[in-house]
């Protein structure tokens, strides 16, 4: 058990660790001078067979932001209070940002009872007992001790010992991650980091991705919870010993995570939770300070709901300066810039930027329906109810969650879910769908008999539903045979096709310049030919209807036969993982330029997709 330590400045939490382990928490020079816990301290011991770790925290308002970095939601809290002081305001504030970060499990300790009469103590009590009542230490005990006497301390071994026993360590369904909250180096060992496991588990002589240099590094040893060990698991604290990167490369709010699940956001969503007491009214793109693990940076909130009002929650965007490792569930504390108060704290339930109006109807409805969701916890149950409600794309799905492929392969329920691509939609959901849409096109041929079908932009506005959904419940029904599509348009597949006319003997001049290994540009096809670039641009579009072609670009066109084989190309190269447009360039014979053409076209139809610099294959070419 990680038990995080939290309370004012000089309440004892630092002599409390000692006086539990022997251990002074307070490494630096100056924290031994000044008698103050300015950044984290960490110590361990065993309670009645229980490991037990300690994170010590600074209590001094000025070192706010290294408390919240010492603190996870799996910790067990030890609120430390001085019996001649009482209630302060860094026990309040501790006490809020432990509430806010999700923590439900803690002890009090009164410290310091050799400084108070038995009037003090029993009035400082009394007011624990009230400020401790809607928190999640309403019903935790309050151990009488002395870190200076040793009084009460064998009770509160006993007391730690027993919540100790209590703790049930449930396995992670999620991918390995791990907030970097120390770095340093020791001769003959090289580049050590410490942070907490917050998700998955991670084993000596894995490959695990490090923020800060965006590369692999290789875990050669491994110490959990003060030990030596062969593996960490969530909620182990652990140090661990990494080649390939150099300790001034890395500094707190870096992450080590698992290597195929990198994703990084500058805007999020939370379910939001005011502290109390904080003194003024909020605006919309106020400045604050955002915490979310070990890292800090800037940002900008904005209010969905009207007003927060505390005790009750609320939806706010938030923007950051810069990209942060955000997972669907983490909790996270906003400060102000201006007051140097928390604000609040919430559950990070989105973390793509709205493609609405941020207060549009339909899109707080949807974030109110994901915070439930989100707050089931449970990725498998959370994806079936998502595809049930509209497409999704898997792969963000899989990232946002944390999840490895295999343990998103293991949550995705092919009973009950259909894929096409990257694309999830529930089975019924699309059964649904493909009613609604056979019954529109149905009733537009009657309409209609001489026009070919609808566009998808049509298709969306007369049924009123989201876009992803209609499109990825054509794709099927093509694939299926349900629905027929010529020039963009689609049709049931009871439907004749559409004779559409072109001009056939342009077509067989302009066959021979695009349905080569490197087809010409309209411009250049229009001076071969002789044909006045307007008219030729008409032609094609003709021609484009009766799919003779396919257009990649504003100035350039294929055949479906050669982008086949280029699709066979990427194919090919994916085989060895991501590939580059050089990589693409030298294996099919083109240039650069018209490289570049065609996998932006494979991006658009969603085959491929980029990751930086280079792309992979995501879904099966359809041209």
């Amino acid at each position: 058990m990680i038990i995080t330590l939290a309370g004012h400045v000089d309440h004892g939490k630092t002599a409390i660790v000692k006086a539990l382990t022997g251990i002074d928490t307070d490494r630096l020079a100056e924290e031994q001078a000044r008698g103050l816990t300015i950044d984290l301290g960490f110590a361990y011991t065993d309670l009645n067979g229980h490991r037990i770790g300690f994170v010590d925290v600074p209590g001094h308002h000025s070192f706010i932001h290294n408390m919240i970095a010492g603190v996870a939601r799996m910790q067990h809290a030890l609120l430390t209070v001085a019996a001649d002081d009482g209630i302060m305001p860094q026990t309040v504030e501790h006490l809020q940002i432990l509430q806010l970060l999700g923590l439900d499990s803690g002890t009090v300790v009164l410290n310091k009872v050799d400084h108070a009469d038995e009037n003090q103590l029993q009035t400082v009590e009394n007011q624990l007992r009230d400020c401790l009542k809607p928190t999640f230490l309403h019903a935790a005990s309050i151990i009488k001790a002395s870190a200076k006497t040793g009084v009460g301390i064998s009770t509160l071994q006993e007391s730690l010992a027993d919540a100790a026993s209590r703790v049930e360590r449930v396995p992670s369904s999620r991918a390995f991650r791990l907030p970097i909250d120390r770095v340093f180096s020791r001769q003959g060992l090289g580049t050590i980091v410490t942070g907490t496991v917050y998700d998955g588990e991670v084993n000596v002589a894995d490959d695990v991705y490090l923020s800060a240099i965006q590369k692999n590094v290789r875990v050669r040893r491994l110490v959990a919870n003060g030990l030596p060990s062969e593996i960490a698991h969530a909620g182990d604290r652990c140090g661990l010993q990494i080649a390939g990167v150099n300790a001034s490369e890395i500094s707190r709010g870096d992450w080590l995570r698992a290597r195929d699940t990198i994703a990084t956001t500058d805007t999020m969503t939370l379910q939001f939770e005011l502290a109390e007491g904080f003194p003024r009214e909020i605006k919309n793109w106020c400045h604050v300070h955002v915490y979310h693990g070990t890292a800090h940076r800037l940002g900008k909130l904005f209010l969905l709901n009207e007003a927060l009002v505390i005790g009750t929650k609320g939806l706010v965007d938030i923007l950051i300066e810069s990209p942060l490792h955000i997972a669907m569930g983490d909790r996270v504390i906003i400060r102000d810039q201006g007051l140097d108060r928390t604000i609040g704290g919430g559950t990070v339930i989105a973390t793509t930027r709205a493609n609405t109006r941020r207060r549009f109807p339909s899109r707080i409805k949807q974030l109110t329906a994901i915070s439930e969701w989100v707050n089931q916890a449970e990725p498998k149950q959370v994806l079936l109810d998502a595809c049930l409600v509209k497409c999704v794309d898997g792969e963000i799905f899989r990232k946002q969650w944390n999840l490895s492929q295999a343990q998103f392969n293991a949550i995705l329920d092919r009973n009950s879910i259909q894929q096409v691509n990257n694309r999830l939609l529930a089975k019924t959901r699309l059964d649904d769908t493909k009613k609604q849409l056979t019954l529109v096109l149905d009733e537009y041929h009657a309409a209609n008999p001489t026009q070919y079908g609808l566009s998808l932009s049509q298709l969306v506005k007369r049924t009123s539903l989201d876009e992803e959904t209609v499109r990825f419940t054509l794709i099927h029904g093509r694939n299926t045979n349900l629905f027929q599509v010529q020039g963009g348009q689609y049709a049931s597949a009871r439907r004749a096709e559409v004779e559409l006319s072109y001009n056939k003997d342009l077509y067989l001049r302009i066959l021979p310049l695009i349905d080569s290994h490197q087809p010409y540009p309209i411009g250049d096809i229009a001076r071969e030919l002789r044909v006045p670039l307007r008219s030729l641009e008409n032609e094609l579009k003709r021609m484009l209807k009766a799919k003779l072609f396919v257009q990649v670009s504003e100035k350039r066109y294929f055949s479906e036969d050669r982008l086949r084989e280029l699709a066979d190309v990427a194919h090919s190269l994916d085989k060895s993982g991501p590939f580059t447009v050089k990589q693409f360039r030298d294996k099919c014979g083109m240039g650069r330029m018209v490289c570049i053409d065609v996998l932006e076209h494979f991006d658009k139809v969603r085959f491929t997709q980029r990751e930086l610099d280079t792309r992979r294959v995501v879904g099966i070419y359809l041209p």
